[in-house]
């Protein structure tokens, strides 16, 4: 898979991340840009040294970047009152990059668990 493509579809989360939050603090942006900056260099360097995906990395990618891609979508559009139904909803943002590395985590290590049991019982994925 060329780097391209790989690096593409972050750079667009990180865009989004940006653009909801206003652009007002630098560092802030880059806390919740944390688990797709974390997903995208598991990626690459899962991605150079190996002819096969490395499961459980692709896995922390996909499943962190599209949680806060999720959350971001639904403050924007205010699905559910997401933006309006507390006064406190805004503290959210200081979580999310929390939950979203662990969340990634737990489904990285399943895929990879996944992975190595279907290894071992002789099945070629």
């Amino acid at each position: 898979m060329k780097t391209t493509l790989l690096v593409a579809p972050f750079l667009l989360a990180m865009a989004l991340v940006v653009y909801v939050q206003g652009g007002g603090s630098v560092g802030f942006a880059l806390w919740n840009a944390l688990p797709m900056l974390a997903g995208l260099g598991m990626l690459l360097v899962g991605h150079r040294g190996r002819r096969t995906i490395p499961w459980g990395r692709a896995a922390f990618a996909v499943v962190a970047t599209l949680f806060m891609v999720w959350f971001h979508l639904s403050w924007l559009f205010d699905w559910g009152g997401a933006r309006t139904g507390s006064s406190t909803s805004a503290l959210a943002f200081i979580f999310m990059p929390l939950w979203a590395l662990v969340l990634g985590a737990v489904a990285g290590i399943l895929a990879w668990g996944t992975r190595r049991f279907a290894c071992r019982a002789g099945a070629t994925p």
